[in-house]
C-alpha cells in the first residue's frame, strides 16, 4: 500500500471524508502524516495541506504512572482489626457494596450484625 507525506499549512486542523472513510488530525503545522495513497488524492484537493518531504516526527513515549490497586470491599472489611474474613463475607451478602452499608450507617439504622461488629462497623466509616 502506497503512502504519501502530507503537511497542513496552519495547526489544529482535521480533515474527513465518508467516501473514501478517513480522519487525519495535524496537530502542529509543516509536520507530515504519513497518508494512504488513495486519501492523498482527496486531501491534497483542499489548498491548506501540502506534499512534504520532512521526516515524520514519531510522537515521544511518556512514562504512564502504574495504577493504584484499590483495595476490595472484602478486603477493606477484613482488614479492620476485629473483623475476621467470615463476619466480612456475611456483611457482604447484606450489603455487596460499600455505599449500600454507608447509606444504612448514615441512616442511623440498626444493623443485622452482633453489637461488636455494628460497632467496629461505625467507628471505621463514620466519623
Amino acid at each position: 500500500m502506497k503512502t504519501v507525506k502530507i503537511a497542513s499549512k496552519t495547526s489544529g486542523v482535521s480533515i474527513r471524508s465518508v467516501r473514501p472513510r478517513f480522519k487525519y488530525t495535524f496537530k502542529k503545522a509543516d509536520v507530515p502524516l504519513e497518508i494512504k495513497g488513495s486519501h492523498s488524492e482527496k486531501i491534497l484537493k483542499n489548498s491548506n495541506f501540502y506534499l512534504s518531504d520532512k521526516p515524520i516526527e514519531k510522537p515521544e513515549k511518556v512514562a504512564q504512572k502504574p495504577l493504584k490497586q484499590e483495595k476490595s470491599w472484602l478486603q477493606e472489611l477484613e482488614d479492620i482489626k476485629g473483623i475476621g474474613k467470615k463476619s466480612a463475607e456475611d456483611i457482604i451478602i447484606v450489603y455487596p457494596n460499600k455505599g449500600d452499608l454507608l447509606k444504612i450507617l448514615s441512616e442511623k439504622k440498626k444493623l443485622p450484625f452482633p453489637d461488636n461488629i455494628e460497632k467496629l462497623l461505625k467507628d471505621n466509616f463514620i466519623q
